[in-house]
């Protein structure tokens, strides 16, 4: 009797545990990584390594050993320089050619860069990328959790091209081919919702938007579905970014949601009519919304949307890329503003306002942020 219940016991015990197993085998296919959204991992192949820093009048030099093209860090010194009005200048040397360091897709805010959190070189889809990973400079004696890329693809050594960002992330997982189209991309991390996400979702620590971007020759460009909208996710998870969920998301593949089922894909931004007065929104010409940064110029304003589109027209044959209309129904008529520039700073935009001035226009800067 007693060996019946001990073989009664044992089979209790085998049920149980497999019964975690498929469970747990359940559970992680809902729970993400970065590396599980890319076709395939990126290898890492060498680590430069620093030698003995070198001074030059007032420019402490720092030459990397292992790396496949020359590399030299400078850092300025100098009791002029403050962490914050007036940071130490930087940069470094690729194959003695320049590059400064950012933290950001538009390359705007320059980052005053003394020491590497991570350095390396990749192999990925035939090319060869060197990595540099920074703390960023306004979190230096904060507790802060982002981190700066500057990526350089270093596969022809004539010409290097550089890309920016942060993310909270740190990780070689950053970088894969998310959209399948055998180019390198990028995904970055950010404690931000999407304009769609509901009114009750509130933004917590353990909770971050995941965006896309592929490289360009150099520029930065968000990864986008057929209608133009931003392919992201709203993730749950680790404060890290290691392991998550997924809360919404328009993702290039598949996802599925926090209860293991196939999640449908939500856009970005709310449902929208193109250029309705009602919704003080940016949009480009073909009447696509577009986020909007900090600060754009006003170069003129319509009563009706055909002639703020002819006029649109007419810049673009004037070699301005950036052209967009935004509707304003805070005045006592509705008004069209034509627009030049999605800009993150005023600098950003001067030569766009000279360009314009030269032409005989009056742009005005616009607080897209305050204003609208």
């Amino acid at each position: 009797m007693m060996k019946i219940c001990s073989l009664g016991s044992k089979l209790a015990l085998l049920y149980l545990l497999l019964h975690h197993v498929v469970s747990a085998q359940t559970k992680a296919d809902y729970i993400y990584s970065l590396e599980r959204l890319s076709q395939e991992p990126v290898r890492i192949t060498k680590r430069p390594l620093p030698d003995s820093p070198k001074m030059s009048g007032d420019t402490i030099f720092t030459i990397y050993k292992n790396s496949s093209v020359s590399l030299r860090h400078y850092f300025v010194d100098g009791e002029q320089y403050t962490p914050l009005f007036n940071p130490n200048p930087t940069g470094v040397y690729l194959n003695n050619q320049h590059f400064l360091f950012f933290c950001d897709v538009e390359k705007v805010f320059r980052q005053s860069v003394s020491n590497y959190l991570d350095i390396y070189e990749f192999t990925y889809l035939g090319r060869t990328y060197l990595n540099i990973i920074t703390l960023r400079e306004d979190c230096v004696g904060k507790a802060c959790n982002f981190r700066c890329y500057n990526l350089y693809d270093i596969t022809n050594p004539k010409n290097i091209m550089q890309v920016s960002f942060s993310s909270i992330f740190t990780g070689s997982e950053s970088y894969g081919d998310f959209n399948m189209d055998g180019q390198i991309d990028f995904v970055r991390l950010i404690p931000k919702l999407p304009e769609n996400a509901p009114k009750n979702l509130k933004l917590t620590g353990d909770t971050y938007l995941i965006t896309a971007y592929t490289m360009n020759g150099g520029k930065a460009t968000q990864l986008r579905n057929d209608q133009n909208m931003p392919h992201y996710i709203l993730a749950k998870g680790d404060t890290e970014g290691k392991q998550f969920r997924v809360l919404m998301h328009d993702w290039m593949l598949p996802l599925k949601d926090t209860t293991g089922t196939v999640a449908k894909p939500v856009s970005y931004f709310q449902p929208y009519v193109a250029f309705d007065p009602k919704d003080a929104q940016l949009y480009d010409i073909r009447g696509v919304k577009v986020e909007k940064n900090k600060w754009s110029l006003l170069v003129s304003q319509f009563r009706d949307l055909e002639g703020a589109q002819a006029f649109c027209e007419e810049l673009s044959t004037r070699k301005f890329d950036n052209i967009f209309i935004l509707t304003d129904q805070y005045s006592r008529d509705i008004s069209f503003l034509v627009m030049v520039g999605n800009y993150m700073t005023k600098e950003q935009a001067k030569p766009d306002a000279d360009k314009l001035k030269g032409m005989g226009f009056n742009p005005k800067f616009r607080d897209l942020k305050s204003a609208y």
